[in-house]
């Protein structure tokens, strides 16, 4: 997309101009008329994947187990280790744990929804050109919402990210999981500061025992990072979906 590119981008004004090059897509990709084979190919690609599911999970369920290790490696004073970065290691993770099962929930929402949009979603959205009394016009609209209620988790067109996955988790973790990887949770003295020595000599004076507990929780770091990613980019796709349906509908009132 051209100017979407944060879950707060999205606006009704945003998925307006996102849309106008969305419908040349939309009539390539599924020309009329519409099925619900053509539909359910297209949308095939917002859909929610089990491994996106289960990656959610996982990492909701090492946070706990995660933080209890660095808080063990706090609790030992240890020289070798640096006690503000091991605090806040644990600070970034305390703010992953709510947004993440939100959005596992959202997910799997969307997950139980999107088989029977695609069964919905022909009839309604060819019915636009044809609809005359006023009553029918509102019932159709009252379907529309519903549909964009549940991919942007509110009734506005925009995404309500704020208690979920957003840019700030996932750059938490980013820089997580990058740092560890540069020796974050050891103290460097300030020679090898100076020196801008590179972790991998660094480590050489850390005895294994704490090099292996810190890999450990690296390694949990890792996949927990994953998890919140695959949540990122699932929310992404939600918006992206969102405009594509907003691109249908004025598909179909521009005739």
């Amino acid at each position: 997309m051209l100017y979407v590119h944060q879950l707060k981008d999205l606006t009704a004004k945003s998925a307006d101009i996102e849309s106008v090059f969305i419908i040349r897509e939309l009539k390539q990709k599924t020309p009329l008329p519409l099925t619900e084979e053509k539909i359910g190919e297209y949308f095939s690609l917002f859909f929610v994947s089990e491994s996106e599911k289960n990656a959610m999970a996982r990492a909701y369920s090492l946070i706990d187990t995660t933080m209890q290790d660095i808080i063990q490696l706090a609790h030992m004073n240890d020289s070798e280790l640096e006690p503000i970065n091991l605090q806040r290691a644990i600070n970034m993770l305390k703010e992953i744990p709510q947004p993440l099962l939100n959005n596992l929930n959202y997910a799997k929402e969307v997950s139980a929804w999107q088989e029977g949009l695609v069964k919905e979603f022909p009839h309604l959205i060819t019915s636009i050109p044809h609809l005359k009394a006023q009553q029918e016009k509102v019932a159709c609209n009252i379907k529309l919402n519903a549909i964009f209620e549940k991919l942007l988790r509110n009734n506005e067109m925009a995404f309500a990210y704020k208690d979920v996955i957003n840019e700030a988790h996932t750059s938490r973790m980013n820089d997580l999981s990058e740092s560890m990887g540069k020796g974050f949770l050891f103290h460097i003295f300030l020679e090898e500061e100076l020196k801008k020595l590179d972790f991998s000599k660094i480590k050489q004076r850390i005895s294994p025992g704490k090099l292996e507990a810190v890999e450990r929780i690296h390694a949990r770091v890792n996949d927990i990072k994953k998890g919140v990613d695959a949540a990122y980019e699932l929310n992404m796709r939600m918006v992206t979906w969102a405009i594509n349906i907003y691109g249908y509908i004025k598909w179909m009132i521009g005739g």
